[in-house]
């Protein structure tokens, strides 16, 4: 009879040890899972204030390319702009509403801290190496005629 009893309460002992253990351990995974959920909500607001701030920076962009060209004086009158948009935002010729000579001018447009992007990069290496033609096409009944004056 001691001999049951002695097994019962280390049987009671075991099983109170066992419970300890798993709640201690649940304890862990709950206090795991609420710092997770704090650092995905962090990460959430990260994210929605960079996209906030890409969003007014885009704006802020297409803003200037609409007013610039009221306030650049690298052509005589926006009636010497034309609007490409890409890989470039205007190609200009300064001095086409007068009779003197003209400048063709290769102009982007950009704020804040943005920088040229690789295909800009290229556009503006090719007009500084002057890399730069005329081309006359002319198309006739069924034939294209092509001629590039250099």
């Amino acid at each position: 009879m001691v001999k049951l009893e002695m097994e019962s309460i280390f049987i009671l002992i075991v099983s109170f040890v066992i419970i300890v253990m798993l709640a201690r351990e649940l304890f862990r995974k709950y206090m795991e899972i609420n710092r997770l959920k704090l650092e995905h909500e962090g990460q959430i607001r990260a994210a929605r204030k960079d996209s906030n701030e890409r969003q007014r920076n885009t704006i802020k962009g297409q803003i200037s390319e609409t007013i610039a060209p009221w306030l650049m004086n690298a052509v005589n009158s926006v009636k010497e702009l034309n609007f490409l948009g890409n890989p470039i935002d205007f190609v200009g010729f300064k001095g086409l509403d007068g009779d003197g000579e003209v400048e063709i001018k290769f102009i982007e447009v950009k704020s804040g801290k943005s920088k040229l992007n690789k295909n800009q990069r290229k556009v503006k290496a090719a007009v500084m190496a002057k890399k730069v033609q005329w081309v006359e096409v002319r198309i006739n009944d069924t034939d294209i005629e092509e001629k590039v004056f250099e």
